[in-house]
């Protein structure tokens, strides 16, 4: 279903959840919690056709190619957090075909990984988060493919400061944000509850 959320810092949004038990928000804390078999657009939607399990935000406030945004927000992994593989996603900026820059969870090992299919390239940058404490994110992007560039930090510390990238695809218009929790499953697997939370998401 479509959970649809006051106006944020800086954008609009909706959460992608299988129901309203799944997002929570209270004091500007957001909990999102996914389950074996959640799939928010129903039985016969994509994410069930293709094992994809979310609770997530979907900002429709969206960055034009060529422009520089500025995101942040503090991002809490609970202490008893169940870890599993395959990844979970904690965090991606969508080009409207796929990731071009996603944080990936798994295992207990944290990266910021950027993405192009187009020219195939894959870099991930490992970080190092606290589980069980907030853990402050920023990031700054200038979204081109030819001249893209990105600077994150995470808790104060730079861990990408990297300019000239092909950072979207040639023909990509807008890049958006997404939030919450999202696992991409194989037939059969089952995962195990997991929870997220977010606070003082902003957008620059």
């Amino acid at each position: 279903m479509k959970i649809i959320c006051p106006d944020g810092n800086g954008y609009s949004y909706y959460v992608q959840a299988v129901d309203e038990s799944r997002y929570i928000r209270v004091n500007g804390v957001e909990s999102f919690l996914v389950k074996a078999g959640d799939y928010w657009n129903g039985p016969d939607g994509s994410d069930a056709l293709n094992y994809r399990e979310r609770s997530e935000a979907r900002v429709t406030t969206e960055d034009a190619i060529g422009s520089t945004h500025t995101y942040a927000f503090q991002l809490k992994i609970p202490a008893d957090y169940p870890e599993f593989s395959p990844k979970q996603t904690l965090g991606q900026w969508h080009n409207g075909v796929y990731d071009s820059v996603y944080n990936r969870y798994e295992n207990g090992e944290f990266s910021i990984c950027l993405n192009n299919h187009d020219t195939d390239s894959f870099v991930d940058y490992p970080v190092t988060v606290n589980k069980g404490s907030w853990n402050t994110f920023s990031y700054t992007f200038v979204w081109h493919a030819t001249v893209g560039a990105v600077t994150a930090k995470v808790n104060g510390k730079t861990v990408i400061k990297a300019t000239g990238l092909a950072l979207v695809p040639e023909d990509a218009s807008s890049v958006y944000f997404k939030y919450g929790i999202y696992r991409n499953m194989t037939k059969g697997l089952v995962g195990p509850d997991q929870q997220v939370s977010y606070y003082k998401v902003s957008r620059g």
